[in-house]
């Protein structure tokens, strides 16, 4: 599987290699795992059925392939753990957890026992990231530079904004349609499919967003978004920018904070359904969260 030195050997692949059940209870005894991608493919199939994001399987597809060209679709608990340690030198904590979650998920789905033995790594929790506006116009700035289309970048602005304004997660932004946005009113009904907590929420924005937006679309009428809408120009920049998309969310929640407003209306904007209080309790019209949000002033390059 690898040398000593770390460096992968091969030998015959493994990746169409379909076994038997009874040969596959033989290998499983021995503390062995011998796989396919038709058997990623079935795991794959079985989540999205479960109603996972098409943005996740294919996340977990690329992972799970990646790991099952490295291993050559062969391997025992001591070789996982090699493929850990090399891509530990490779990734942050934050991906190897994610990937760490991925093949223990895997393992579990194949009635592989011995995956539980696998540990995730300790990280520790640093402060978040403190955003302000200028952070976010330099972000802006720097995909200015890009020599792209001038509607590659109004969009990727236009998202950026967005998310500053709403709180809305990258991934909330990219798989967003133009029916779920009401511009006119300053809406966004984003459903429960399209969300990290599975729950629906009603999200609203600003004036400088629905102004953006609407340039926006005469440009992309048919799609908003789609996941290369940063990755278009950040891809051209070296070394990259320091804020990235994920930020923006943060400068919403602190800046909504900063000027004193209600956390449980922020929540409820951001998605944040935890408390007994939001689960149980609270909730609220649309016209009242904007009368609230409208208080707030998020303006990005507006003055």
């Amino acid at each position: 599987m690898f040398s000593a030195g770390g460096e992968i050997r091969t030998r015959e692949p493994l990746r169409d290699r379909i076994l038997s059940p009874d040969q596959r209870r033989i290998e499983i005894e021995k503390n062995r795992f011998i796989f396919s991608e038709s058997d990623i493919q079935e795991f794959l199939n079985r989540l999205k059925a479960s109603g996972r994001s098409d943005l996740r399987i294919q996340e977990l597809k690329n992972g799970l392939k990646r790991f099952g060209e490295t291993v050559n679709w062969d391997c025992k608990l001591t070789d996982i753990t090699e493929y850990i340690d090399n891509r530990r030198k490779e990734v942050s904590n934050v991906t190897l957890t994610k990937d760490i979650q991925m093949i223990k998920q895997f393992l579990k789905d194949q009635n592989i026992e011995w995956g539980k033995k696998i540990k995730r790594p300790t990280i520790e929790r640093k402060k978040p990231k403190i955003v302000n506006k200028e952070d976010i116009i330099q972000l802006i700035n720097k995909l200015k530079e890009v020599d792209v289309e001038q509607k590659y970048f109004y969009r990727a602005k236009t998202a950026i904004i967005l998310s500053a304004v709403s709180g809305m997660r990258p991934w909330e932004i990219y798989r967003l349609n133009w029916e779920d946005i009401d511009l006119e009113n300053r809406i966004i009904n984003l459903p429960a499919k399209k969300t990290k907590t599975r729950e629906e929420r009603t999200v609203i924005f600003n004036k400088e967003a629905q102004t953006h937006l609407k340039n926006h679309k005469k440009n992309f009428p048919n799609q908003a978004f789609n996941k290369k809408t940063i990755y278009t120009l950040t891809n051209k920049i070296n070394p990259k920018p320091e804020t990235k998309l994920k930020h923006c969310r943060k400068y919403f929640s602190q800046q909504w904070d900063r000027q004193g407003l209600p956390t449980s209306i922020k929540e409820m904007l951001m998605g944040h359904f935890g408390t007994i209080d939001l689960t149980n309790y609270n909730n609220q019209t649309p016209e009242n969260l904007k009368k609230i949000y409208d208080k707030a002033n998020l303006k990005i390059t507006e003055q």
